[in-house]
C-alpha cells in the first residue's frame, strides 16, 4: 500500500508541473481509481459495505458455494437490479450491459448472449440469491476468504465511464491496449492492470499487481510554437533535486522523443515527451528503485508505444466514444447520464457529489446540479425564480435575458431560458434548463463563446449533450437533502461599527479583515462580490488643494484597463467632497469602485466600495445604497 500510495503521489507531482489549473486534491481524486468493497462472514445478514454496515438475507454456503443477496453488490456497485418475483427473474443493468438471472435455472443472459452459472440462483423471503463467485466474475470483482470472512473487491478505474475498464484489462487475451479516438497504442504485460483513467481518456495510469512498476500515458493538446528542445528543458528543470541518470533527444521506431530519466531515495522515473502536429504525449514509468530501467521488459513496453491503433483486433481498445461522437457519462449513485463531447474534461469537487461540470477547449461548459425539490416548488415556480434571481445577481448592462421555451427531452417536460453576456469586451451565450421530479429538481447549463455559437455545427453538437440528459426518480430516504447554495437566505441583520471620524452599518455576515490598521479598515462580503475600505489621513494643505491634488492623482492613474466612469460633487452627512466611479479590470476581472472622498475638519476620509462588475445586480447595487446610507 505504501508503494501504491507513493505512485499516486508522483502522478498527481507530475500533472501539477504540466497542468497547472488544478490542484493537488483535485488531482489525487482524478487520478486514483474507486475501490467497492463488500465483505461478510458466511450465514451471517450483516455486511460490510465500503465501510458501512448493511442488513440484508443472510449468505449460506449451498453444496460448497457461497450465496448471497443479488440485491446488496448491486446496490454498492450503483447497479440497477429489478427483480420479478411473479416471473422469478431480475434483470440487472451495469454500465450498459443487461443480466437477467432466473430463479432456479442456471442459464444466464448477459448483453443477449447465454451464459451458464456456477449454480443456479434461487429465491428466498423475496430476496434473490446468488454466488458471491459468479457475481465477482461478471462484475469483474476480486474475492478473498480468510478466517470465514469473504471479501468482494471491485476497483473502477473511471466510476462515470460505461465501459468497465478494470474488467476489460483483466479479462483480456490481445496482447496490446489502446485508444482509438486519441490514436495510441503499446504493448499489455499480463501483469499490467489499468488503475485509473480520466473521463475523456486523455490520462491513463497502469499498475502492476505487485506495484513493483506503473506506467502513465498523458495528452493534451500541443502548444503552437512548443518544440522538443522545449520539453527537454521543461523535463531537466523537473529533475533538478534528484539524482540523474540519462538525459536527451534520442528516436525509436522512426520517432524522436524527449527523454529523462532520474531517480530519487525511493523511486526511478523514466519520462519521455512525443509530439505530433497537434498533440503532445507524455509516457511516466516508475520503478522501485531495485530494479533497472535497462532490463529490456521495461525498455520493450516504453518503445513498443505507437501514435496508431490498429483495428485488427489485436488491440484493446479502451476508447468509450460512440459512433455518434460522444462518451456517455454515468453517475450510478444519483442515477442520470448525459453524453458528452469526447475531448470535454470533467471537474467535480470531490466533497460536492451533486454538481459536475464539463469545460471544452474554447471557453465551452456544460454543468450538471441536483437539489432537493423544496415545498411548494414546480417547474415554473423554478424557473420564475431563475428569471428573477438574473436581475437580482447580474450586471444588467452585461447580462441580458433573452427568452424562454418549454420542451421535451427524454419524455420529461423541462424549461428552458436563454441569455447572452458580455465580459471584458467577450460575449457568452447560454442556457439553464430545468426538470423536476418527485422530490428534486434538476438544473443544466451550457455556455458558448460567440465563435462557437455561431458555429451550427458545433452548437448543435453541445445541444446534443442536454438532449441526451436522462434520470431515474430518487429515493428521498436513502439520497437525503441536497440543499441548492442559491436558496441560501442572507441575514437581514446589521452591526455598527464605530470610529473616531464616522460610523455606519454592516451586514451580520461581512468579515473584517485581519490587516486592519487605525488609519485603514477593510471589509468583505461573505460571497466576496463586495468590499468596502475606508482609511483616514489628516489634512496637511487646504481642502481645495487636497481635491485637486487627489483629482490629478486620478487622472494619472487612467489607462486601458482603468476608466472613469463619472464624478459628481457630494455634499452631505455634514461633509463636502467627490464621488468618483471607476471601472478596472485585473486577472481577468472586471470591477466597479465608487470612491467617495470627502473633508470632515481636518481629516480626509476616502470610503470605496469595490464590486465585481458582472454581479453588480439590484441586490448588490442597494446594499452598497444601504451601507453608504448608514454612514454618519
Amino acid at each position: 500500500m505504501k508503494k501504491l500510495f507513493l505512485l499516486f503521489s508522483v502522478i498527481v507531482c507530475l500533472f501539477l508541473s504540466s497542468v497547472s489549473v488544478f490542484a493537488a486534491d483535485d488531482l489525487l481524486d482524478e487520478y486514483t481509481s474507486t475501490v467497492i468493497t463488500v465483505s461478510f462472514k458466511t450465514g451471517t445478514g450483516s455486511y460490510t459495505v465500503n465501510g458501512k454496515t448493511v442488513k440484508a438475507e443472510a449468505s449460506a454456503v449451498v453444496q460448497g458455494k457461497t450465496f448471497v443477496p443479488v440485491k446488496v453488490i448491486t446496490d454498492a456497485l450503483g447497479a440497477s437490479y429489478t427483480p420479478d418475483l411473479k416471473k422469478k427473474t431480475a434483470v440487472i443493468k451495469y454500465n450498459d450491459v443487461e443480466i437477467k438471472i432466473t430463479d432456479k435455472n442456471k442459464e444466464a443472459v448477459i448483453a443477449g448472449k447465454k451464459t451458464k452459472m456456477d449454480a443456479a440462483p434461487y429465491i428466498k423471503n423475496s430476496s434473490f440469491m446468488a454466488t458471491v463467485t459468479f457475481l465477482a466474475d461478471v462484475f469483474g470483482a476480486d474475492l478473498t476468504n480468510s478466517g470465514g470472512k469473504v471479501t468482494f473487491r471491485k476497483e473502477i478505474a473511471n466510476p462515470n465511464s460505461i465501459k468497465d475498464f478494470g474488467t476489460l484489462i483483466k479479462n483480456t487475451n490481445k496482447t496490446k491496449v489502446g485508444d482509438s479516438y486519441y490514436k495510441w497504442s503499446m504493448k499489455l504485460p499480463r501483469e499490467l492492470t489499468l488503475n485509473s483513467r480520466t473521463f475523456n481518456g486523455d490520462n491513463n495510469f497502469f499498475l502492476s499487481q505487485d506495484a513493483s512498476y506503473g506506467i502513465s500515458i498523458a495528452i493534451k493538446d500541443k502548444d503552437k510554437d512548443s518544440t522538443l528542445e522545449d520539453k527537454q528543458q521543461n523535463l531537466r528543470e523537473e529533475a533538478e533535486d534528484s539524482t540523474l541518470i540519462d538525459y536527451g533527444i534520442y528516436e525509436s521506431n522512426g520517432v524522436e522523443y524527449a527523454e529523462i530519466v532520474y531517480k530519487d531515495s525511493d523511486l526511478t522515473f523514466v519520462k519521455r515527451v512525443y509530439m505530433t502536429n497537434t498533440k503532445e504525449f507524455l509516457l511516466l514509468m516508475l520503478l522501485d528503485n531495485d530494479k533497472s530501467y535497462l532490463d529490456n521488459k521495461y525498455q520493450d513496453l516504453l518503445d513498443s508505444f505507437q501514435f496508431k491503433f490498429s483495428k485488427d483486433g489485436s488491440t484493446e481498445d479502451l476508447s468509450d466514444v460512440s459512433a455518434t461522437g460522444y462518451r456517455k457519462y454515468q453517475d450510478t449513485q444519483l442515477k442520470w447520464s448525459a453524453k458528452i463531447l469526447p475531448y470535454w474534461s470533467e471537474y467535480k469537487d470531490e466533497n460536492i457529489h451533486n454538481e459536475v461540470q464539463f469545460d471544452g477547449l474554447f471557453g465551452e461548459n456544460f454543468s450538471i446540479k441536483i437539489y432537493s425539490l423544496d415545498k411548494g416548488e414546480t417547474l415554473d415556480s423554478i424557473t420564475s425564480s431563475a428569471i428573477k434571481s438574473y436581475e437580482r445577481d447580474y450586471n444588467p448592462e452585461m447580462f441580458k435575458f433573452e427568452s424562454q421555451e418549454s420542451a421535451v427531452i427524454g419524455g420529461v417536460k423541462c424549461n428552458k431560458l436563454y441569455y447572452k453576456y458580455t465580459r471584458l469586451d467577450k460575449t457568452k451565450y447560454g442556457c439553464d434548463i430545468f426538470f423536476v421530479d418527485k422530490n428534486y429538481k434538476y438544473v443544466l447549463c451550457y455556455e458558448l463563446p460567440e465563435e462557437s455559437y455561431n458555429d451550427s455545427n458545433k452548437r448543435m453538437m453541445v445541444e446534443g449533450m442536454v438532449n441526451s440528459f436522462r434520470f431515474e426518480q430518487l429515493d428521498l430516504k436513502a439520497t437525503g437533502k441536497l440543499m441548492d447554495p442559491s436558496q441560501i437566505t442572507t441575514s437581514t441583520k446589521t452591526r455598527t461599527i464605530e470610529e473616531d471620524y464616522y460610523s455606519f452599518k454592516l451586514p451580520s455576515g461581512w468579515k473584517t479583515s485581519q490587516d486592519n490598521t487605525d488609519d485603514n479598515k477593510k471589509y468583505y462580503s461573505s460571497n466576496g462580490d463586495l468590499s468596502l475600505s475606508i482609511s483616514t489621513a489628516e489634512l496637511q494643505t487646504s481642502s481645495t488643494d487636497a481635491f485637486e491634488g487627489l483629482d490629478q492623482y486620478f487622472n494619472s492613474l487612467l489607462n486601458k484597463n482603468l476608466k472613469l466612469e463619472s464624478k459628481a460633487a457630494i455634499n452631505e452627512k455634514g461633509t463636502f467632497g467627490y464621488k468618483y466611479v471607476f471601472i478596472f479590470n485585473e486577472s481577468d476581472t472586471q470591477y466597479r469602485q465608487e470612491v467617495y472622498i470627502l473633508n470632515k475638519g481636518n481629516q480626509i476620509i476616502q470610503v470605496t466600495f469595490t464590486a465585481t462588475n458582472f454581479y453588480y445586480g439590484s441586490t448588490n447595487k442597494e446594499m452598497v445604497s444601504s451601507i453608504w446610507n448608514s454612514f454618519n
